[in-house]
């Protein structure tokens, strides 16, 4: 389209009605065709410099494109970067986070327990375990050991329990099983008492101790064939009582309170089963049930009974 400008006396210009060329207006309204002189052109285009300078230029672009696309998803991933999971078990917080950072992996505590025969603050379990195949950059997660115990009740055992189930109940406590020491008792391998480690005072049920403490069990030695005199424990006092039942390798079996008892040490004994007898035996290991009382007038009650 040719665009003519007509100059006015006023020295201003503006554009008249566009007008058509005759060669444009004919392609237009169909009645003439172009050139078969155009296709040449078409191939100079093709063949010009700037053409090929477009298609270089294209390919580089598309090459940068998926270059770049291929480093940002091996950046992202990792991918063909893998690491060897080091055993970490046994080894401090510190040893284990300096081994891990110099291979590229995290490292995170998971859960923390106590066990006495590990280091404190050392490494107890991993996830993922030990020569696994992990991509750098991966976190493993790791048990630590605490630096003190924390406390458990000590369980309640009846006398005459197995000595499986006293074992599967002090475990579950997390506490451990110690020395077995074997007292006369009609049965083997039962539930008598138990003791600290190396202490000679019988554990209170319901009192706290820290987890990992050994127990020293007292169990039955079966040799219920033996036979022991009953010895009288009327008018002693509940200590005197005990010890003379556990010198005679007898056992203490059921004690019974009369009345208010403000000191159980001090109490006296003022009736026992089985009874006292010059003939009178038992197997040895046997228990013996005592009734205790704060009034010394129950034992004179009970004497006039039995007369």
């Amino acid at each position: 389209m040719t665009v003519y400008w007509r100059k006015l006396p006023q020295d201003e210009f503006y554009p008249t009605f566009p007008v058509f060329s005759i060669k444009f207006a004919t392609i237009l309204m169909g009645k003439s065709k172009q050139p078969s002189s155009d296709s040449p052109g078409i191939w100079r285009f093709l063949t010009s410099k700037i053409f090929w300078l477009n298609v270089f230029a294209a390919i580089v672009a598309i090459i940068a494109l998926l270059w770049g696309t291929l480093f940002f998803v091996q950046q992202y991933s990792r991918h063909g970067e893998s690491q060897t999971v080091p055993n970490l078990i046994g080894k401090t917080t510190l040893e284990a986070m300096q081994e891990l950072d110099n291979l590229d992996l995290e490292y995170a505590v998971m859960d923390s327990t106590f066990d006495p025969d590990e280091r404190p603050l050392s490494v107890i379990s991993q996830d993922p375990i030990p020569d696994s195949k992990v991509k750098s950059g991966r976190t493993i997660y790791v048990t630590i050991n605490m630096t003190t115990a924390p406390k458990t009740e000590i369980p309640r055992f009846e006398v005459g329990t197995s000595y499986i189930s006293v074992r599967e109940i002090l475990e579950s406590h997390g506490l451990k099983v110690g020395d077995i020491i074997y007292k006369p008792f009609e049965y083997k391998d039962v539930y008598l008492d138990m003791k600290v480690h190396g202490d000679r005072k019988s554990l209170k049920p319901g009192s706290f101790i820290p987890k990992g403490t050994k127990i020293d069990l007292i169990l039955g030695n079966g040799l219920g064939d033996t036979k022991i005199g009953i010895p009288d424990l009327t008018g002693l006092t509940y200590l005197e009582a005990i010890n003379l039942i556990q010198l005679k390798e007898l056992s203490v079996g059921t004690v019974i309170a009369s009345g208010t008892i403000k000191d159980s040490a001090d109490a006296l004994v003022f009736k026992q089963f089985p009874t006292a007898g010059n003939e009178k035996t038992v197997n040895l290991g046997s228990m013996v049930d005592i009734w205790i009382t704060d009034d010394p007038d129950a034992i004179i009650n009970e004497d006039e009974l039995d007369n």
